[in-house]
């Protein structure tokens, strides 16, 4: 999922390189402000992909609310507030929590207005005992399905207690979909025994076996506390299975100063990492950090700095892996239905949104010609045609296929397509319809001076590159005894632009237009 620029900070040298411009004329000042626009645009596009390529994840431990720590000064009451502000500023897409009592729960969420949570309590399934959520934005990301099993022997039964460990323990997993992208993860969180060793290595045993049996080839993600540090068993188990690698370890950048447990100290200081965050092996970590957030509280006396739990956060941020949901980029279900019942199909008009209005301006034109099939699909360029020619012609078997093509390349629906290779894609198409048994009509592309939708093709360019990729169409047509159909001669005005009388604008002809367009192809079809 990520695109053409790697990084932002290319569009911001752009940026510097264009308002240091030094300006002489107003020509040149417009010129600068058209490419500032642009550069512009590029530049929000880019940071707006970015921003959906990358996932920003965070894993906390927020100490269960109990009396003694109120009696420390440490009380889920003072903490509360600190917490929600630390995780609305960070904002997260999604984080793990642990430690989560029910009230604290509600807690949380009445101050998360953004996110939405899955888990149960570890005891009954339901509310009671500890919680192991995961948060999730809710604007950006849907949940499918979620469920959670125990760390123990018999991890579908509520509440069991698995090999040595002290209490239940449990693990939420949620199957998750990005709403903009379509990109679907697995998300786990957890919280290790603190006390059984045994308990600990077999519980990585454990997720390790439920990744494999739940993901299949798709990411996902482990958070939680894991009560064992970088150099005991049951963090080895799972970093050397191949399946999971730690984004402290595989991040580009790092801010970690500190282990992950304090023990309500400021002044605490460990090399150990019990909390971590796992990944996938495909993610990318561009950074995983130890967030030793604190604040200050009047004592009477002074301001004393305080943590807002015994953990510290920990965050990453990481570059989405490339599998997606199914792309559809040729469109091949446009037709899929239409392409199971035409079977009697005749001529097949091949084309974009020209093609495709013309049965919605003027359908009269397909239902009084029996077995004339319209294959038309707004936007596409020539190689999007070229991909479902088959689907969409070829396997229809028609006698003859009019293929009128190459106006959105030279607009650059898809970037820039030099006019060889816009000619080649269509030829492509010529020989394919062919080999197959079928004769070929080509069509010019008729006459336009702009594009509204593309006003970085200047006018000059337009009418040029029309006339230049029309004039191989032809030479190709004649050289191979193919039919031409000359569009542009009869619709273009003294400016070589559609005429004002066939425009519905200034590409796509009106009722009128099409009139004339049937006139043309309608000589042709008979000569076949």
């Amino acid at each position: 999922m990520h695109y053409a620029c790697s990084s932002p900070f290319a569009f911001q040298d752009i940026f510097l390189t264009f308002v240091t411009i030094k300006n002489n004329n107003i020509k040149k000042q417009h010129t600068m402000n058209r490419h500032l626009s642009l550069t512009f645009a590029l530049l929000f596009t880019t940071l707006c992909l970015l921003a959906q390529n990358t996932m920003h994840v965070g894993s906390y431990n927020i100490r269960y609310a109990n009396k003694g720590d109120r009696q420390m000064g440490n009380g889920w009451e003072e903490r509360c507030p600190k917490l929600v502000n630390l995780i609305n500023y960070e904002q997260w897409d999604v984080f793990g929590a642990q430690e989560v009592l029910h009230s604290q729960l509600q807690d949380m969420t009445a101050g998360l207005k953004d996110y939405a949570y899955i888990g149960t309590g570890r005891e009954d399934g339901k509310t009671k005992g500890e919680y192991a959520p995961i948060f999730y934005k809710k604007n950006r990301i849907k949940c499918l399905k979620n469920g959670q099993f125990w760390l123990s022997e018999t991890p579908d039964s509520v509440g069991s207690v698995g090999w040595d460990a002290s209490m239940e323990r449990i693990c939420t997993w949620g199957y998750f979909e990005d709403k903009t992208t379509k990109w679907r993860f697995w998300f786990f969180n957890l919280h290790m025994d603190n006390r059984g060793t045994v308990a600990r290595a077999e519980s990585s045993n454990l997720i390790l076996a439920k990744i494999g049996e739940m993901c299949g080839n798709e990411p996902y993600i482990l958070t939680g506390d894991f009560n064992t540090n970088q150099n005991e068993e049951p963090y080895a188990l799972l970093t050397s299975s191949g399946k999971l690698k730690d984004t402290y370890s595989a991040a580009s950048i790092r801010m970690a100063e500190n282990g992950t447990y304090n023990s309500f100290s400021t002044d605490s200081f460990t090399t150990n990492r019990i909390d971590h965050i796992f990944v996938s092996p495909r993610f990318r970590v561009h950074k995983h950090g130890v967030l030793t957030y604190d604040y200050w509280k009047n004592t009477g006396k002074e301001y004393k700095a305080h943590v807002i739990s015994d953990h510290y956060p920990i965050a990453a941020t990481l570059e989405l892996p490339r599998l997606r949901a199914p792309q559809d980029w040729a469109q091949y279900n446009q037709f899929a239905k239409e392409n199971e019942t035409d079977k009697d199909a005749k001529v097949v008009f091949m084309g974009n949104s020209i093609t495709w209005n013309w049965r919605r301006f003027y359908p009269e034109f397909f239902q009084n010609n029996k077995g004339y099939v319209c294959r038309g699909i707004s936007g596409q360029v020539t190689a999007q045609m070229l991909a479902r020619f088959r689907s969409d012609v070829i396997n229809l078997k028609p006698k003859t296929v009019v293929i009128l093509a190459g106006t959105n390349d030279i607009a650059m629906n898809q970037g820039y397509v030099s006019i060889e290779h816009i000619y080649e894609n269509i030829v492509s198409m010529a020989e394919l319809a062919k080999c197959n048994g079928i004769d070929v009509v080509l069509c010019s592309v008729l006459p336009a001076d702009h594009y509204g939708w593309s006003w970085e093709v200047e006018s000059k360019k337009v009418i040029s590159s029309i006339r230049e990729l029309n004039d191989k169409l032809r030479t190709y047509a004649r050289k191979n005894k193919l039919g031409y159909a000359d569009y542009y001669s009869v619709m273009a005005d003294e400016n070589l632009a559609l005429k004002k009388e066939y425009q519905q604008d200034a590409v796509h002809p009106n009722r009128e237009g099409y009139l004339v367009m049937e006139k043309v192809i309608q000589e042709i079809l008979k000569k076949r």
